[in-house]
């Protein structure tokens, strides 16, 4: 039997089942549950995601569930600051696959250090990283944690 890891963050077990919303009015849905299709990355291109981005959310962090009110004064204060660095940036939303729960975001066209720094001061357990090809869950204050490549059902085949 495995050893069970234990996360400090109580959302955790969560991320691989995450749906991507990004763009105005949910333009583009991402299933984290399945492989990028060639769709989904012309779609990514058209809006000026061709390359790397992360997904980045400045909400609930550490995992504990603020106020909708508290989530919204922090996203304007990570909105406000990627306007300041001038940094591409669309509405990028991460939504329970059940519909269950959303948390509003951004998704952003800068290197991973970049946003593993933001995400940092925002406190957050995890970015979603996209690397042209797949996604990944790269850890940033969850402690103990390492990179999970999505989809989880599937690590060898990549659709493109």
């Amino acid at each position: 039997m495995a050893p069970t890891t234990f996360h400090s963050d109580p959302c955790w077990d969560a991320y691989p089942n995450t749906v991507i919303e990004i763009g105005a009015l949910a333009s583009l849905r991402i299933d984290l549950r399945l492989h990028v299709g060639p769709e989904q990355h012309s779609a990514l291109k058209r809006l000026g995601l061709a390359g790397c981005f992360a997904v980045v959310t400045a909400c609930n962090p550490r995992g504990l569930r603020l106020s909708t009110d508290e989530n919204a004064h922090r996203n304007r204060r990570l909105s406000a600051q990627l306007e300041a660095e001038q940094v591409v940036s669309l509405r990028a939303d991460g939504v329970c696959a059940d519909g269950s729960h959303r948390e509003s975001g951004f998704a952003l066209a800068i290197g991973q250090a970049s946003a593993v720094r933001i995400a940092t001061a925002y406190e957050q357990s995890a970015i979603f990283w996209f690397d042209g090809a797949r996604f990944r869950i790269l850890p940033v204050l969850e402690t103990g944690a390492t990179a999970v490549t999505l989809p989880l059902n599937d690590n060898a085949g990549i659709t493109l």
